[in-house]
């Protein structure tokens, strides 16, 4: 099989395709034929070695946390898993591959509501909006301001928190807000509007916004969820931050039910091919600036095959 990585820090241009044995699950694991991986930027900071300091790890490196895949084995001690099932999987790296093995218990199935690009672009970034939720602590009727609305986790927050009751006030550039509108913000706006104050607010930017407005934008005694690691000045308000995800299981459910019941969806900005070369081009777009979801996928044809074949199982 084939695997896309690198043997040397550097550019885009270090991936190279690499070859393998397929894996053999262990117990409670299954083996994926991976359909779908999404793109992140921490898989471009691995690659710029910017982690080698925090996470030393041996070459080659095959990054990856994002999955959409297609069951093609299963090992002993799995019950809730079946050869066929299309499914999400959340992982620590490898996903860059045509095939993986995963734990029974960082897999969800996919619902045929989710399309393939958004189930490739999905795990981490909807783990992460989840678990803001769960610190968060909110209740329906109360309201949040969401900056950063247009990236990945405020994507999924801003859907996460309509259906939990929320009144929504979505800030992200211009070209986002029609899509914000759609998946139900009560409120879209550019960073430069003006914001009434709202009992939470999520600074969701990647690496941070303006701390100083932070505070500006939260009623006395509510609280402030920040994704990037920052310190805001001292205010009549409770500050988070992201630190440590929830448990896989938690978020996935919440993540899956919202796309069978409300519709689940991300703004995947583009659709790469299943080639080095595809992945050479998401990382010279993830170090250019471009903002969005990057996700590589199968041939379409390869996944109508797949979604046929769980539909018949």
């Amino acid at each position: 099989m084939q695997r896309f990585g690198f043997d040397q820090f550097g550019g885009p241009e270090v991936f190279t395709t690499l070859t393998a044995e397929q894996p053999i699950p262990k117990p409670n694991q299954v083996q994926l034929r991976v359909l779908g991986f999404g793109l992140n930027p921490y898989d471009a900071s691995l690659r710029r070695g910017e982690q080698a300091a925090f996470r030393p790890l041996p070459f080659p490196i095959v990054p990856g946390t994002d999955i959409v895949g297609q069951i093609t084995s299963v090992g002993a001690e799995v019950d809730d898993f079946q050869v066929g099932d299309i499914v999400l999987n959340y992982r620590p790296l490898g996903g860059y591959s045509d095939f993986v093995t995963a734990s029974a218990t960082k897999l969800i199935h996919k619902p045929t509501t989710l399309s393939f690009a958004t189930a490739a672009a999905l795990p981490q970034v909807g783990i992460a909006a989840y678990t803001v939720m769960t610190m968060l602590e909110a209740h329906p009727g109360q309201s949040v301001t969401i900056l950063g609305a247009g990236g990945g986790i405020g994507n999924v927050l801003v859907q996460l928190a309509k259906a939990r009751g929320l009144i929504v006030r979505a800030v992200a550039s211009a070209k986002h807000h029609d899509w914000l509108q759609q998946r139900g913000a009560d409120s879209v706006s550019t960073y430069t509007g003006s914001l009434a104050p709202s009992d939470f607010v999520v600074d969701a930017i990647n690496g941070g916004g303006d701390l100083t407005r932070l505070g500006q934008l939260v009623r006395p005694g509510g609280t402030v969820v920040t994704t990037a690691y920052v310190t805001l000045p001292d205010g009549p308000f409770t500050h988070q931050q992201l630190t440590k995800m929830a448990p896989t299981p938690a978020a996935f459910n919440a993540l899956m039910t919202l796309a069978q019941t409300s519709g689940l969806a991300l703004q995947v900005t583009q659709k790469l091919p299943f080639s080095t070369a595809g992945v050479q081009r998401g990382h010279t777009l993830l170090d250019d600036g471009h903002r969005g979801k990057f996700v590589v996928l199968q041939p379409k044809s390869v996944l109508d095959a797949a979604e046929a074949a769980n539909m018949a199982g």
